[in-house]
């Protein structure tokens, strides 16, 4: 089981980590199905992002731990983490407030946020349930501990908390690795 920390005592190597951002299951391919071509292509684009960035030199890798691409990315971590060719790299799960888990549905979902948070190094909790803004709380202290950011983007006319990420990271001179989800094909991914 992993230790929990507070978000003021996490010290992790900022310039070895790397963190996820990304879009919840409606606005992923086929609303984030894994049964079919699309998803699979996206896992696999996320996996080679992860050893690039593990072949870069992270070793830390962060994770909001919400339903979409904060699970998924996980769980492509935990595939690499149990890879004995990357026996140093690790997963730090970070969420808004202790209970987040209640906001998953699925009982997929919930089995995933709870193998992630049973493998990771540490659990940051950044804010409480009540807190305004617990969100971007949590996304600015994932920015402000990693060099890195691997984002899954699918642009939307009124923005969104990965658009708002994503700028942080920007703003903050992250390198960053955006996999870009096209509008008119599912099934089809540029990287920036």
């Amino acid at each position: 089981m992993a230790v929990f920390v507070e978000a003021k005592d996490l010290v992790v190597d900022r310039e070895r980590t790397c963190c996820f951002t990304g879009h919840r299951n409606r606005d992923l391919p086929f609303h984030g199905d894994l049964s079919t071509q699309g998803m699979r292509n996206l896992l696999s684009i996320v996996h080679f992002h992860i050893i690039e960035a593990y072949e870069a030199g992270s070793r830390n890798f962060m994770t909001g731990m919400a339903e979409g691409v904060d699970l998924l990315c996980g769980s492509v971590m935990f595939d690499v983490m149990n890879d004995k060719r990357y026996p140093d790299i690790k997963l730090y799960c970070v969420l808004p407030y202790a209970e987040q888990r209640r906001e998953l549905n699925s009982v997929k979902d919930r089995y995933i946020h709870s193998l992630l948070m049973q493998c990771a190094e540490a659990v940051v909790v950044t804010g409480n349930a009540s807190d305004k803004g617990r969100y971007r709380v949590r996304n600015q202290f994932m920015v402000d501990h990693s060099s890195r950011m691997i984002a899954v983007y699918k642009e939307k006319p009124a923005g969104s908390g990965t658009l708002q990420t994503i700028n942080m990271a920007r703003r903050a001179g992250l390198d960053m690795h955006i996999i870009r989800l096209d509008e008119r094909d599912n099934s089809h991914f540029y990287v920036e």
